[in-house]
């Protein structure tokens, strides 16, 4: 891997996971603990926040704990002086899950959130028998008609992070899977992918998720692909393409939809 290539991938990382965060880039190449109160900044990825908002991050240094004013005490109080992994431990995050629990809200994660740069990157074969449209834009959403495919695509017009690109599989008459591309933030893109169980472990997750990814870099975008660590296959995809982890996070959901801030 080409180390400057590394570090300026790493740095536009940073920078938005900054801005997510509301702290500093600093904190997330420190070791310790930093717990700060969340506030809209620009340059964030484009998830709506709950009514309460809660995201522990790291990038392997220290962790940054970004929270609702009402929450800074407490959390600082719990976690702040323990080390990274025992905040990413099971039984933390038993605790941090009955504490968002009193709130309507559940916790999400871990999540592993890998990126691919040109150097890395593995093409991968695609299996014969199998045509792969590439769509972009607008023309994303005439998929929408088709359900199941959850991981790829939003099924919204108006999400606020849009599908921007979608590689579409089918064997002449049924679709067997999509990867979708969705603009997060203003470099980060991300990736998801959905096979119907017949043809997964053919490669073809690889394959689409493989064209996404030469689309962002085409378009000067860094693809990023999110995964729950128990998904092995899932993780196994993303390395088989050059995917390499950068931060692993943690996030509260409100469980009611229609308590979530839309802005």
């Amino acid at each position: 891997m080409d180390l400057l290539e590394r570090e300026r991938f790493l740095g536009a990382v940073r920078r938005v996971l900054a801005a997510d965060l509301a702290c500093p880039e600093s904190a997330l190449l420190d070791d310790g603990v930093l717990v700060t109160p969340f506030e809209q900044r620009p340059g964030r990825r484009a998830y709506p926040r709950p009514t309460k908002p809660l995201t522990i991050a790291t990038m392997g240094a220290g962790v940054v704990v970004s929270c609702h004013p009402d929450r800074v005490d407490w959390l600082r109080n719990t976690l702040g002086a323990r080390s990274r992994d025992e905040i990413f431990s099971v039984s933390t995050i038993g605790e941090l899950s009955a504490y968002v629990a009193r709130d309507g809200q559940v916790l999400h994660g871990r999540a592993i959130n890998s990126i691919c740069s040109p150097d890395t990157f593995r093409p991968p074969f695609e299996p014969a028998g199998v045509t792969i449209d590439l769509v972009e834009g607008a023309d994303v959403v005439q998929f929408y008609r088709h359900p199941g495919f959850d991981n790829a695509l939003s099924y919204r017009p108006d999400d606020p992070r849009p599908d921007v690109a979608a590689a579409v599989a089918s064997d002449g008459s049924v679709i067997l899977g999509i990867a979708g591309m969705s603009a997060d933030s203003e470099i980060l893109w991300q990736i998801g992918i959905d096979v119907i169980p017949s043809a997964r472990g053919t490669g073809l997750g690889r394959a689409l998720v493989g064209r996404l990814t030469e689309l962002a870099f085409r378009l000067g975008k860094i693809p990023y692909y999110a995964v729950a660590v128990s998904n092995i296959r899932s993780n196994a995809l993303a390395v088989g393409l050059g995917y390499w982890p950068a931060w692993s996070e943690l996030y509260s959901k409100d469980s009611a939809p229609d308590a979530v801030e839309r802005t």
